[in-house]
């Protein structure tokens, strides 16, 4: 079995009066796909930014490839070692995508012209846009845009990925093109991902294992199959509620 590239111990967060987490735990091994649902306002952005090292538990610790984010020196070794996919994108407009992606190379790694040009054609080729190198962002399609930010994340072959919402607002066809994008990727550069989505086609269609924030913990993990299996009363609400949402969505 792979070793835990991210292991959360007991790790709790209070916001005035709101406790948002609460003793949550958490394993995510080497070459893993963890997929994490959870209603609006359960809590899943803030994990992620104690993923990031933007927020510090009250209690509890978050390890990285052993390091201790608890400690500045060691979080600022862990902070070259991740991707972000911010759900907005964050391109710079006024670059084009191949800038766009070179960005970070250019600004964290020391290396010749030629080989960042190889990296980003590279990258691009994973996502089925080096036809598109020279376009602004402004000019692509959402899903586009998408695929661009993911190949920014993962320029510097990071040791973990972390993405928000990768698929939110898209179609389902484009939906599924970037669902595409993260799979190939994956399999490719072997990236461990840690990856928040509401879209639970999506998270059964790329996870290794998918899991539900609920009141604070992470209540059920597994295997698509075994989630979609559970018996825990939360999980079966966010499923059938789900599941109706989509029903209605089909009829409008």
């Amino acid at each position: 079995m792979s070793r835990a590239l991210v292991t959360l111990r007991q790790v709790s967060k209070r916001f005035g009066d709101t406790e948002v987490l609460k003793g949550l735990d958490l394993e995510i091994s080497e070459g893993e796909t963890f997929v994490l649902l959870g209603g609006s306002g359960s809590g899943k952005t803030v994990l992620m930014k104690h993923l990031e090292g933007l927020l510090q538990p009250d209690a509890g610790s978050v390890i990285i490839d052993g390091h201790d984010l608890r400690r500045p020196e060691e979080l600022e070794v862990v902070r070259r070692e991740i991707g972000v996919q911010f759900q907005s994108g964050a391109l710079f407009d006024s670059l084009t995508v191949a800038q766009n992606v070179a960005f970070p190379l250019r600004e964290l790694q020391h290396l010749a012209p030629e080989e960042i040009d190889a990296r980003v054609e590279a990258m691009l080729d994973l996502v089925g846009l080096r036809a598109a190198a020279n376009v602004l962002p402004g000019e692509l399609s959402g899903g586009m845009r998408k695929r661009v930010a993911f190949a920014r994340a993962m320029v510097l072959h990071p040791k973990l990925l972390l993405a928000d919402e990768p698929t939110a607002g898209l179609d389902p066809i484009t939906t599924e093109t970037v669902d595409d994008a993260l799979v190939a990727a994956h399999r490719q550069l072997r990236a461990t991902a840690f990856i928040i989505t509401h879209d639970l086609p999506t998270a059964f269609r790329i996870a290794d294992r998918v899991g539900l924030l609920f009141e604070g913990k992470i209540i059920e993990a597994g295997p698509p199959e075994q989630f979609r299996a559970s018996a825990h009363p939360a999980v079966r609400a966010f499923l059938k509620d789900w599941l109706a949402r989509e029903a209605s969505a089909r009829e409008d």
